[in-house]
């Protein structure tokens, strides 16, 4: 099952990869990357690429962070519990 939540966070990379990142005040490090994909936006939508990277994270819980390509912001999208 998983929850949405679509908020903001803050990723620190290593190797331009999601190393840890930083979610209602608490920092959670990568443990592990499952996947990454990308999204390219549609014209009649926001039009704004994004790269997802599924992550796993401390507890093994599996999380769905994606980056919007054109704001340099970094979101969480998905918690898979």
């Amino acid at each position: 099952m998983a929850k949405r939540y679509d908020e903001e966070v803050v990723v620190e990379q290593d190797a331009g990869m999601p190393a840890s990142f930083s979610w209602r005040g608490r920092r959670y490090r990568v443990r592990d990357v499952i996947g990454r994909w990308r999204i390219e936006g549609r014209w009649w939508e926001d039009g704004r690429d994004r790269e997802y990277w599924r992550v796993e994270a401390r507890g093994g819980a599996v999380w769905d962070l994606y980056h919007d390509l054109l704001g340099g912001r970094w979101h969480l999208e998905r918690l898979w519990d």
